[in-house]
């Protein structure tokens, strides 16, 4: 009896476009699979988003993108089972439904070259045959150069020169119109009857971020981080820094603190970003490198000096620009704190940044020391560059007889 051979292709599909039909065609002919999976995430873990399309929607457009091809079929096993879809648990679950199929995991070039980071990486290599096509900004040749890194940790590829169709899904929530050429003609229609991914009119961009916020955080977080984009905003000036770009950093800080730490490792892993060994001993410190590069690619913030800033907010680093220092100290000194001491560094950021800096640096480090933590280089490097500094201001003062 002949082995069943069976695909899977997940995403948001917010929404299917062309590109992903292709791409399931043309694998599905080479390898000569007998079916290919649809199959729309309830929760991407890798993007974290905030503006899904809801699932039974993304669902639909699936099922009528596949509606002219047998061999495309759509699974909701991720929408039904709920929660984070790590790819892991899903290809388990299939291997329950298929016990004796091959199964292989369709995935484009960018997400191939991440798939060596991924929550179990060798459970999947184990279960699934990964395939993966190139892209403009991908050859062939570096997909073969990683798949052999995974073929040495046991991963069986396949990467084929699949020619693909130039569509984006981000594109199509900024632009709806553009669905009519880059999906396929019922999913465009089914984009229009139900109005999906029209624009927000008239609402100012702050307020939009808000809205995003109070989705992700819960009413404690979000009140933080109004007051600290709040105190940002008035520090700024002080500091030198564009009060704006202070009050957006000071915002949209914390966008990831009530995230689960899982849930921050699979998406630094999944946008191949390091973690350092001490960020792995200190969970609690993810959410702002995870919060940087959600702001960077999922919202589109290209500023990076205002990534910085949420990306250094709770360690600091040595060499930090103005508005990272503005940003640093308000989480600090923000209305909303309580903790011993508060009142002084209020003070201090108000007269003499330098020592506000060390005041707050040496209230952590002594905490950090108490509780056993590891501390983070970055913080060390801050202390020391701002200690280095106070004592050549006092050294210079000594010298001009003050």
């Amino acid at each position: 009896m002949k082995q069943q051979k069976i695909a899977v292709l997940g995403g948001t599909f917010d929404p299917i476009h062309n590109g992903h039909v292709r791409l399931a065609l043309a694998f599905a002919e080479r390898l000569q699979l007998d079916a290919v999976l649809l199959m729309p995430s309830f929760v991407p873990p890798h993007k974290v988003k905030t503006d899904l399309a809801p699932a039974e929607d993304r669902l639909a457009m699936c099922r009528l993108a596949a509606q002219p091809y047998p061999v495309l079929q759509v699974s909701d096993l991720e929408i039904r089972r709920g929660g984070a879809s790590f790819t892991a648990d899903t290809l388990a679950q299939l291997q329950q439904v298929y016990p004796q199929a091959q199964l292989y995991l369709l995935m484009g070039a960018d997400m191939f070259l991440t798939v060596g980071t991924w929550n179990r990486f060798e459970q999947i290599a184990r279960t699934a045959v990964l395939c993966a096509a190139p892209r403009d900004d991908v050859t062939v040749e570096q997909l073969r150069a990683y798949a052999a890194e995974l073929e040495e940790r046991g991963a069986v590829c396949v990467i084929e020169p699949v020619p693909l169709y130039a569509a984006s899904s981000t594109a199509l929530r900024a632009e709806p119109a553009l669905a009519e050429s880059l999906t396929p003609p019922a999913v465009a229609a089914y984009i229009k009857e139900k109005g999906l991914y029209r624009r927000r009119h008239g609402m100012d961009p702050e307020e939009q971020y808000k809205q995003i916020l109070s989705g992700r955080l819960g009413k404690q977080r979000y009140a933080h981080s109004l007051a600290v984009a709040e105190q940002a905003q008035k520090l700024a000036g002080r500091l030198g820094a564009d009060p704006a770009k202070a009050r957006l950093a000071g915002l949209m800080h914390d966008i990831l603190k009530d995230t689960p730490a899982e849930t921050l490792l699979q998406m630094l892993g999944d946008f191949g970003i390091l973690i350092e060994p001490a960020e792995r001993e200190t969970p609690q410190l993810l959410h702002a490198k995870a919060g940087a590069a959600f702001l960077e690619r999922i919202l589109g913030f290209d500023d990076p000096d205002v990534l910085n800033a949420v990306r250094y907010h709770t360690t600091g680093r040595a060499g930090m620009s103005p508005l990272e220092t503005a940003v640093f100290l308000a989480d600090f000194t923000s209305e909303d704190r309580q903790y011993p001491d508060v009142d002084v560094m209020r003070r201090l950021v108000l007269t003499d940044t330098d020592e506000a800096l060390r005041y707050a640096l040496a209230y952590t480090l002594r905490d950090l020391a108490d509780k056993r933590r590891v501390i983070h280089p970055d913080t060390l490097a801050l202390y020391n560059e701002v200690i280095i500094r106070q004592r050549q201001a006092d050294r210079e003062r000594e010298q001009h007889g003050q």
